[in-house]
C-alpha cells in the first residue's frame, strides 16, 4: 500500500516528513516507498539524531539511493552526504553510511562509503580513516575499520576492520591476528574470529587447523572459528584436514576439503574448507550436516595437502606466496 504523497515536482511527503529534491524514487512490489534519490540538503530526525542524507554527486561515493524504507515506512538506511558525527552505543564516531533495524535502533555505521574504483583508490580512501580504540572485555586494540555492527539493545555484535589492518586478539584459543574482524555475543564475550592464517586449535576430537581460504571479508558477523559463550570451539572451518571416523557400527566415514577449478584461472586448483561443528548439549560433532557422538564414535585427523602451494601454520606467518584461493 503506498504510504507516500507526491506534493509537487521533486518532492514528497514520507512518514518522516516532506523530502525536496527527490531526482528519483523506487517502490516495493506493494507499492510502498523504497528508496530515494535526493539532490538537495534535507534533514531526517532519526533515534542517532539529525542526519543529512547524501545529495551531492562525486566520484568517490557509490551510487545508491539517499535514502532506504522498508514496506512499514521506516527508514532501514541512510547515506550521509558528508561524514558526520553519529551517536553510536558507544559513543559519537564518524560515519558516511547508517543502517537501522525496523525498530529504528542503529543497526550498522560505516566509517567510510568509497567506491574503490579507478578514479578512487584504496589507499585514497584509507587516507580519510582514522585508528579507534576498542577496550573489551576479553582484549583491546587499536585500529582503522571499516563498520561496526550493534545488537538492538546497543551491545556491540561485530567489528569489520578496514583492509589492510590486522590486529591480535586474545580469545579462549590463544593469541589470533585477524585481518577481517570479530564478532561477540551480548554478553560482550568473543562469539568467533576469522584467523589470518592457519592456527592449530585442539578439540573434542583432537587437533584441526582452522582456516577459510573463501573468507572475502565483507564484514565480520560471521567468522570460520567460532566459540560458545563460556569459550569452548563451536565451529571451526578447515582447509588443512582431514577427517575419518570410525562409526558404533564400525563403518569409516571420511571427511575431506572440497578441491575445484580456481574461480580465476581455470588451469589453477584450489581448496574450499569444510565445517566442523560441536554441539556440546548432544554430545556430538556436525561434519557436513551429519551427526557424529562424541562417546560412540572414533576421530582421526590427518593432515590434507592442499592442491599446489600452500603452508603450514607454523611457517604461514612468514610466507607470501600462499594458496589462499
Amino acid at each position: 500500500m503506498q504510504n507516500y504523497i507526491v506534493l509537487e515536482e521533486n518532492k514528497l511527503q514520507t512518514p518522516y516528513g516532506i523530502l525536496a529534491g527527490v531526482d528519483a524514487f523506487s517502490c516495493h512490489p506493494g507499492g510502498e516507498l523504497s528508496g530515494v534519490i535526493l539532490s538537495e540538503k534535507n534533514m531526517i530526525m532519526t533515534q542517532i539524531g539529525e542526519l543529512v542524507p547524501a545529495y551531492t554527486e562525486t566520484t568517490r561515493r557509490k551510487h545508491k539511493p539517499s535514502v532506504e524504507f522498508n514496506k512499514q515506512g521506516m527508514i532501514i538506511s541512510v547515506a550521509l552526504d558528508q561524514q558526520q558525527k553519529v551517536l553510536t552505543p558507544i559513543g559519537e564516531l564518524p560515519g558516511e553510511l547508517v543502517k537501522f533495524y525496523p525498530t529504528g535502533e542503529l543497526h550498522r555505521i560505516f566509517i567510510l562509503d568509497g567506491k574503490i574504483s579507478g578514479f578512487w583508490t584504496e589507499e585514497e580512501e584509507r587516507q580519510l580513516n582514522i585508528p579507534l580504540t576498542f577496550d573489551l572485555n576479553f582484549t583491546e586494540f587499536r585500529a582503522m575499520i571499516n563498520g561496526l555492527c550493534f545488537y538492538p539493545d546497543g551491545a556491540i555484535k561485530s567489528i569489520t576492520l578496514f583492509p589492510g589492518e590486522e590486529v591480535t586478539v586474545k580469545t579462549p584459543v590463544g593469541q589470533l591476528k585477524t585481518k577481517v574482524g570479530i564478532s561477540l555475543y551480548e554478553s560482550g564475550a568473543l562469539k568467533s574470529i576469522e584467523p589470518s592464517e592457519p592456527v592449530s586449535v585442539t578439540t573434542k576430537i583432537g587437533t584441526i587447523i582452522a582456516y577459510d581460504p573463501d573468507q572475502i571479508g565483507i564484514h565480520a558477523d560471521s567468522n570460520s572459528l567460532s566459540f560458545t559463550e563460556d569459550g569452548m570451539v563451536s565451529s571451526l572451518i578447515t582447509c588443512d584436514n582431514s577427517i575419518y571416523i570410525q562409526t558404533k557400527d564400525e563403518q569409516l566415514v571420511k571427511h575431506s576439503p572440497i578441491i575445484k577449478t580456481h574461480p580465476m584461472a581455470d588451469d589453477q586448483l584450489t581448496v574450499s574448507g569444510f565445517r566442523v561443528e560441536f554441539d556440546y548439549e548432544a554430545d556430538e560433532v556436525i561434519l557436513l550436516t551429519q551427526r557424529y557422538s562424541l562417546k560412540d564414535c572414533g576421530f582421526t585427523i590427518e593432515p590434507f595437502k592442499r592442491p599446489g602451494f600452500y603452508c603450514s601454520p607454523s611457517d604461514c606467518a612468514n610466507c607470501s606466496l600462499c594458496n589462499k584461493g
